[in-house]
């Protein structure tokens, strides 16, 4: 989630940020938009060309976010970046929550308007990654994936990012190649490289800058928001369904690193990462009465034995993930963002505190309740 009390809006505490979604009484909302350029410097604020419209996103998507919205000028659609924002008042204090950085796009000019108002899509600003490379792409062994991300994200034109430098001493222990025949995007190639050494998969961050980092299992993270499903401070929306599907859901993993071709056969601990469930929800191995199903052989280009299993084990939590969902409304909440951990006290889940990630979300930008999907954990 966004940090409530990061910019803009450094000058509040976190828990005034926090009360104004939770506990305002009065709720005044708003919301706006401004024009960047590529180095999301803000070109012009266009908010009283904004109609309305939505912010969506997707962590399992290619591109995680999705905007549509309504603009009453026109813009140059295929490139201008446009950067929505959500603000909230109780009538003292204001906060302002921007949604993410989009390329624009549009279905064309309505006719017999004056002014004309455009319904636009809007693509996450991912979307400079996502043109096909077409030509092969190959790296030597020895090559270093973030230098080479990094090196991609400077020559498609990204000025702003960030990428953590944790695994800089990684390297491929062997030549890789993306063939002209794989169409593959250069936001594949980054995604591959990032997954080469443990990695998340790039996200944009709210304000636009594109994130490459280590993947750190959700388990292991604190919760970021507390949702309470009944009481006075309740945001959840009355009607919600949860959807298990447990039917032939693997309890084991097995990785196999298949890019070291020059060294030893691979081996458990070296080259193979073997993960079992065996007592952990209801489709672990003692709650199938013993019954050990093997997921599909995951081979994996990475680049050590670390990297192996991070990559895995982002396979094996998505897998465990995707088996119990819940779909609801709440009240809007705008710092949301990219697979955030959250805690749900709701008692008709069954439990007093539910552990869940959020895997997609979208927020109405008229004050309407947002609708959430999320993954128990």
């Amino acid at each position: 989630m966004q940090p409530p009390a990061a910019s803009p809006r450094d000058d509040l505490t976190d828990d005034q940020v926090v009360a104004l979604i939770v506990d305002a009484p009065a709720l005044i909302t708003g919301y706006g938009a401004e024009l960047l350029d590529t180095s999301l410097a803000v070109l012009d604020d266009i908010s009283a060309d904004l109609v309305g419209g939505s912010v969506s996103r997707n962590g399992y998507a290619e591109l995680h976010g999705t905007a549509q919205l309504s603009i009453s000028t026109e813009l140059d659609w295929g490139t201008a970046i446009i950067r929505p924002y959500y603000t909230m008042s109780d009538g003292t204090i204001k906060a302002r929550f921007n949604l993410g950085a989009y390329y624009t796009d549009t279905s064309g000019k309505p006719l017999g308007e004056d002014p004309a108002t455009y319904s636009v899509q809007g693509y996450d600003i991912l979307k400079i990654l996502s043109d096909l490379v077409g030509e092969s792409y190959a790296l030597p062994a020895g090559a270093s994936p973030l230098v080479e991300v990094e090196k991609i994200l400077q020559d498609r034109g990204v000025l702003v990012y960030f990428i953590d430098q944790s695994r800089a001493d990684a390297t491929l222990p062997s030549p890789r190649t993306w063939a002209i025949d794989e169409n593959a995007t250069w936001l594949k190639i980054v995604n591959d490289l990032l997954g080469a050494v443990g990695y998340l998969g790039a996200w944009s961050d709210w304000n636009g800058r594109i994130m490459c980092v280590p993947y750190e299992n959700p388990g292991d993270r604190a919760p970021e928001w507390l949702y309470e499903a009944t009481g006075v401070r309740s945001m959840v929306a009355p009607q919600r369904t949860l959807e298990d599907d447990y039917f032939d859901a693997p309890n084991r993993w097995v990785a196999v690193r298949s890019n070291n071709v020059d060294g030893p056969a691979p081996v458990e601990g070296a080259g193979i990462f073997t993960w079992q469930n065996d007592t952990n929800g209801p489709t672990s191995v003692q709650a199938r009465g013993g019954r050990v199903i093997t997921a599909p052989i995951l081979r994996l280009d990475v680049a050590d034995q670390a990297a192996l299993v991070a990559a895995a084990q982002q396979k094996i939590d998505a897998d465990l993930r995707r088996r119990a969902k819940i779909k609801l409304s709440t009240s809007p909440n705008p710092l949301h963002w990219h697979f955030d951990r959250i805690a749900v006290a709701d008692p008709a889940m069954g439990t007093a505190l539910l552990d869940a990630l959020s895997t997609s979300w979208t927020l109405p930008l008229d004050r309407r309740d947002m609708t959430h999907e999320w993954s128990t954990i």
